[in-house]
């Protein structure tokens, strides 16, 4: 079972946690790298900072401990990918999760114990609608890859992005730091199966039609939707499915709905939404 968690610190982390961490400042970023990256130091892992700007990350690591005898072993790296530095370099998630999988077997044959990458993923949030969508896409398929193999990611964001922009954003991660927001909610899955976990209420619907939208336009044919482990879902959370379900079946994609709790199915069936072999609980 997926345990949606909000995390108050980014230690404690193990391999196949996914966390979508918020930032207010330099300095808070500064901190939460360097307390997370301390953490994988003492475990032997392979350390990697991604961002726009190395000297900006060089920065931020300049309180690690042992920072500059880790560059220079290798077991910590700084990268600047393309496009993070280039405005016009679009972002392909499929290569880049094919990417990471890399590092991770690169990293195992160092004789490190895993991977634990932390990314400031800023400069993609802030870019247009439809570059967006390829970022919500790569946050789907790397959760599911960082479920299978022995490496933990801390997704950066900076607080100051707007909320319709981080909404989607952290609904994709099952670990999520949003100041002392509470998380409700958790989009999770593979290609033509997902799972939603937790609650969708009003703050969490418009998040929820922007993820649900991206990720399953890019899966041809039928995608299912189990809502087991949905626990409360209100009106405007119903009305989001239902929205979804004609908008998807537009562009040729039947989501299909199952496995709804009986008081979800209830407000599901406001709007003439179906939901497939509904559970008691």
């Amino acid at each position: 079972m997926t345990v949606l968690r909000r995390l108050d610190g980014p230690t404690g982390l193990r391999p196949g946690d996914h966390v979508c961490w918020t930032f207010a400042s330099t300095g808070d970023f500064s901190t939460s790298v360097r307390l997370y990256f301390d953490e994988g130091r003492r475990r032997g892992e392979q350390l990697l900072l991604m961002g726009p700007s190395r000297p900006a990350l060089l920065e931020a690591l300049v309180s690690l401990p042992e920072r500059d005898e880790l560059l220079a072993s290798g077991q910590l790296a700084v990268r600047v990918p393309a496009e993070m530095s280039d405005s016009s370099a679009a972002l392909d998630p499929i290569a880049r999760v094919q990417a990471f999988r890399r590092e991770v077997d690169a990293a195992l044959d160092r004789g490190r114990s895993g991977l634990r990458i932390a990314a400031d993923v800023t400069v993609l949030a802030r870019r247009e609608l439809h570059e967006r969508r390829r970022l919500h896409l790569y946050e789907r398929l790397a959760d599911v890859m960082i479920g299978t193999v022995p490496m933990t990611a801390l997704c950066l964001y900076d607080a100051s992005l707007q909320e319709d922009v981080l909404r989607p954003l952290n609904l994709l991660h099952p670990d999520q730091h949003d100041g002392e927001r509470e998380p409700l909610a958790y989009l999770s899955g593979r290609g033509p199966w997902m799972s939603l976990h937790g609650e969708v209420d009003v703050t969490e619907a418009d998040g929820l039609f922007r993820a649900l939208i991206d990720v399953a336009s890019a899966v041809p044919g039928e995608v299912v939707l189990d809502l087991a482990e949905l626990e409360f879902l209100d009106v405007s959370g119903a009305r989001t499915l239902a929205t979804a379900t004609r908008l998807l079946a537009d562009v040729g994609v039947h989501l299909r709905i199952v496995r709804a709790r009986r008081l979800v199915g209830h407000c599901l069936g406001l709007f003439d939404v179906a939901a497939e072999q509904e559970v008691s609980a």
